[in-house]
């Protein structure tokens, strides 16, 4: 927020400003102002410095570790057919790699040598859906293929709703007139036998998103406040080693039409402004991890890459704040007493289009996200059917859910919500913004200021309302 907008939010209420103090005051300052315990209507160079000195973070001693395990920096460059070509490869192998992994799937053999099978011999194969379309049985023709051949494949009704273009699928069953049967579909999904991340330290992570800086219905006094509970050291907050704010920092600028209207802040430099101001209330102990979303100043397409060094410069230069792409996979709290756990964040762009495609997560996935998320990592894809979202054909896709993750956010829906998958902490981490006038056309109704706070070692979730 501008100077002059500022000082004009202290007039508001009714407070006067000393003229030494106007060039160094701030948005937090107001905030300050408002909660301090004394009631305050002329603020003065003496008066700010006392509320100012209530505020200091103390600083604590606080192992905590952060190692990266997939970001994304690549440069941007021209895209071709042999780029497609490569990272539509890239993801049928690496899908088809933890599918033949699946007990069901150890005998699959490739689509190209189903013309030696005779009709009904029971056969299984793995292949990318190319597209699929009803019958009059009400069952669905699912057109497949990998880098031998392609063949159809007949699945049941209910099974055939939640296919979707894209997606690398295992099918078992048996062996028709140039097609296939199917008795089961497959997804790589997550083994239940597998090695858990774990710690023994009392140690909590903070996850939020969807702040939306700039804009007038973002609740910058919940931020503010949920930096002061955290600088407080009282409780729970004492214990906080992480916060992970996954995507829409800012509310940007141009991201649709008549967006203007709805900023208070018009520049986007000024809207990280704010940004910056909340994070420099956090103690330095705190490793603060961010990424980018689809109202931030990088490209649309995902992968994104991280929020550059122009934005927020005095922030990349801090040793405890570190700035990844979306999606990107980190591993923290990695000690000689434990493993660490992996974090996968993900802010959830293609959400939209995905929950359009199947029936179940339209009804039922903008009151529940997590049951979109779950989804995602059956099908170890961030965002399976290309062109549900914008996406960069890279050298490898950085969408495929590769490592297993202990807990895995996303953002974007502006709709908060914990579970748990088969040991995965899922978040969906909600906002800290009011409804908008779009999201009132639509009907759909966020629920504010509620941040998902994290025990690493019990993995257990508590709410923090601010």
């Amino acid at each position: 927020m501008s100077k002059n907008g500022i000082v004009k939010r202290f007039m508001e209420e009714g407070i006067t400003l000393s003229p030494e103090i106007v060039d160094s005051i701030s948005e937090r300052d107001f905030y300050k102002v408002k909660e301090f315990e004394e009631e305050i209507d002329h603020l003065d160079k003496e008066t700010l410095s006392r509320i100012r000195s209530k505020d200091k973070c103390e600083e604590k001693e606080f192992e905590t570790s952060i190692t990266v395990e997939k970001c994304f920096e690549g440069a941007e460059k021209e895209k071709d057919v042999d780029e497609f070509v490569q990272y539509f490869n890239d993801r049928f192998f690496r899908l088809k790699d933890f599918l033949i992994n699946r007990v069901e799937l150890s005998d699959a053999v490739s689509i190209g040598r189903l013309s030696s099978y005779s009709e009904k011999e029971d056969v299984s194969i793995i292949g990318m859906v190319e597209n699929k379309y009803k019958v009059s049985s009400g069952r669905w023709i699912v057109n497949v293929e990998d880098d031998t051949g392609s063949t159809k494949v007949l699945v049941d009704e209910d099974e055939g709703e939640w296919i979707v273009s894209d997606e690398v699928l295992g099918f078992k069953g048996v062996t028709g007139d140039d097609i296939v049967f199917s008795s089961e579909v497959v997804r790589p999904d997550v083994p239940l036998s597998r090695d858990y991340g774990e710690t023994d330290d009392e140690v909590y992570a903070a996850f939020l998103s969807d702040l939306h800086f700039g804009s007038k219905d973002t609740l910058e006094n919940k931020a503010m406040k949920f930096a002061e509970w955290i600088c407080s050291g009282s409780g729970i907050a004492e214990k906080i080693g992480y916060v992970f704010l996954n995507g829409d920092i800012a509310e940007g600028i141009g991201n649709y039409p008549g967006q203007e209207d709805d900023l208070v802040v018009e520049d986007v430099y000024s809207q990280y402004d704010q940004f910056q101001e909340f994070v420099e209330i956090l103690p330095e102990h705190i490793q603060i991890i961010v990424t980018p979303g689809n109202h931030d100043v990088v490209r649309m397409a995902e992968p994104q890459p991280p929020l550059p060094e122009k934005i927020c410069e005095n922030l990349h230069d801090k040793q405890n704040v570190h700035f990844l792409s979306n999606p990107a996979t980190v591993k923290i709290h990695d000690s000689k007493e434990g493993e660490g756990l992996r974090v996968l964040l993900y802010h959830g762009y293609s959400f939209d289009g995905h929950v359009d495609s199947i029936p179940d997560l339209r009804e039922n996935a903008y009151e529940d996200p997590c049951r979109c998320m779950v989804d995602y990592i059956k099908r170890r894809h961030l965002a399976p059917t290309y062109g549900t979202s914008l996406l960069s054909p890279e050298d490898r896709d950085y969408l495929v859910i590769d490592k297993v993750p202990d807990i895995f956010v996303m953002g974007h829906t502006h709709g908060f919500n914990v579970s748990n998958y088969k040991g995965i902490n899922l978040i969906s981490s909600g906002t800290l913004q009011s409804q908008t006038s779009f999201q009132k056309r639509m009907g759909h109704k966020p629920d504010p200021g509620k941040i998902a706070l994290v025990n690493l070692s019990s993995r257990d979730v508590k709410v923090k309302e601010v």
